[in-house]
C-alpha cells in the first residue's frame, strides 16, 4: 500500500497505512517496532506533521511505547520523547476532557512509573480506568487495566496485578479483540 500511495501521491493512503501498522504493533506491545516505524515515517514523510485527528492516536501510542522503552532500557531519549507525548496529551485535555482525559492520565501513570513514583502511578492508572469507563472507551479501559496489572506484577503485587489483568482480559473480549485477549491470557498464564 505504501508503494501505491507514494506512486499516486496519495498521502492519505500512506498515512492510513502507517497508522494501521503502528496500531497493530502498539496493541501487541511491540513498542520498539512502534518507535522504529514512527521514526522512519517522520523522516520519510515530513508533511505528516500536519495537524490531523489521527495524530492524537499517534501521540498516545508513541507515548506509551516510549515510556515503556524508557523503563526497560533506561535510555534517556525514550523518557524525553515520552515526556513530550505527556505534555501534548495534557494540552489536548484542555480542548476535550471527554476524549483525552483517560489517555492523558494513562500517559501520566506510565511517566510516574518511569520516575519510580509508585503511589502517583497507581493513582493515575486508577484515574485513567475511571475516565475511560465513564466516557465509554472500553478498549482504552482494557489497556489501562492491562498496564496497571503489569505495573502491579512488576512491583511484586502479583495478586492485585493478576486481578487487574483478568479485568483487562474481559474488557478486551467485550471489545471483540480476540487476538489481544488470547495474547494477554498467555501472559496471565505465566504470572
Amino acid at each position: 500500500l505504501d508503494e501505491i500511495g507514494e506512486r499516486t501521491n496519495s498521502y492519505i493512503l500512506v498515512h492510513q497505512n502507517f497508522m494501521c501498522r503502528m496500531s497493530c504493533h502498539f496493541w501487541m506491545r511491540e513498542y520498539m517496532d512502534v518507535a522504529k516505524l514512527s521514526e522512519n515515517y517522520s523522516e520519510n514523510h515530513p508533511y505528516s506533521q500536519q495537524k490531523r485527528m489521527l495524530n492524537v492516536f499517534r501521540t498516545f501510542h508513541e507515548g506509551i511505547a516510549y515510556l515503556s522503552l524508557a523503563r526497560d532500557t533506561k535510555q534517556s531519549k525514550w523518557r524525553s520523547m515520552g515526556e513530550k507525548a505527556v505534555a501534548k496529551m495534557s494540552q489536548l485535555v484542555l480542548m476535550s476532557k471527554w476524549n483525552f482525559e483517560n489517555k492523558s492520565k494513562l500517559l501520566q501513570a506510565e511517566l510516574h512509573y518511569v520516575e519510580e513514583h509508585l503511589e502517583s502511578a497507581e493513582a493515575a492508572y486508577k484515574a485513567s480506568i475511571k475516565s475511560a469507563n465513564d466516557h465509554k472507551f472500553i478498549h482504552e479501559e482494557a489497556l489501562a487495566y492491562e498496564l496497571f496489572g503489569m505495573f502491579c506484577v512488576e512491583n511484586r503485587w502479583v495478586d492485585k496485578g493478576t486481578k487487574q489483568l483478568h479485568i483487562a482480559l474481559e474488557k478486551y473480549k467485550e471489545w471483540g479483540a480476540t487476538k489481544k485477549a488470547n495474547d494477554l491470557q498467555l501472559f496471565i498464564d505465566l504470572v
